[in-house]
């Protein structure tokens, strides 16, 4: 990724948060069976994708070519019965990671590389693949 891609790729990931704490809060919809079904399992989605994805990069920062395994998002999104969790919780959580996400960025290396679950990522691959990602779920057309 270029530099000029890279700057693209952070004002991606500012933009997303910008929309995403715009919305209106949603009550927890357990019949919601998709995403595009409801903007509360959209977050709580997204959520789930941001730590999963964040902690792989912080581990990556912290010893570079390392391995780790971690649940899918949706894994991790049915373990922690995040369809159940409140809007305000979500948005917390989310906010704390987003900024989390930012410090990493500010110090990091962005080619540093490892694997999460056996697939060699960088710390700039996951965080393209979370801007990329959030934009789809956000701004897609339901």
């Amino acid at each position: 990724m270029t530099d000029a891609e890279w700057q693209v790729c952070l004002q991606r990931l500012d933009e997303n948060e910008r929309d995403l704490l715009a919305r209106e809060p949603e009550a927890p919809n357990p019949a919601a069976a998709r995403c595009v079904h409801s903007k509360h399992r959209t977050l709580a989605h997204l959520r789930a994708c941001q730590e999963t994805w964040l902690e792989a990069a912080l581990a990556f920062h912290q010893k570079p070519n390392s391995r780790i395994k971690l649940l899918h998002p949706w894994r991790l999104f049915e373990k922690n019965s995040y369809e159940l969790v409140s809007w305000e919780d979500h948005l917390a959580a989310f906010r704390a990671d987003r900024l989390r996400w930012k410090e990493l960025l500010a110090v990091a290396d962005r080619s540093t590389s490892g694997k999460m679950n056996e697939k060699p990522f960088t710390i700039e691959d996951l965080t393209s693949r979370l801007a990329d990602h959030e934009h789809y779920h956000i701004h897609s057309p339901r």
